[in-house]
């Protein structure tokens, strides 16, 4: 059976476990409350400017990674995707 210090020694560990995470969560509201300023200028020229600027570019050599309509669309849809699934995490994470 454990004794008292035996506790307080394993609450020690697990307190700096705690201490750790709430650093990096602090650090991932600091991401997340980014996002979006990161995001929306993608999105603004994916549906206002993009197709006139490939259609513009067709003609000449010019090739990159946007050129690609699935992969501006599908990073778009993932990182949405990814903020609903921590959403429910945090949601679980509340509710338990």
């Amino acid at each position: 059976m454990e004794n008292a210090k035996d506790r307080m020694i394993q609450a020690e560990k697990d307190y700096r476990l705690v201490k750790e995470d709430n650093e990096k969560l602090t650090e991932m509201v600091k991401f997340l409350s980014e996002l979006k300023d990161r995001i929306n200028p993608l999105q603004e020229y994916y549906f206002n400017d993009w197709m006139d600027d490939l259609l513009n570019l067709e003609n000449e050599d010019f090739n990159n990674e946007v050129t690609n309509q699935d992969s501006i669309y599908e990073e778009i849809v993932d990182q949405y995707e990814l903020v609903k699934d921590l959403l429910l995490e945090c949601a679980k994470y509340i509710n338990e």
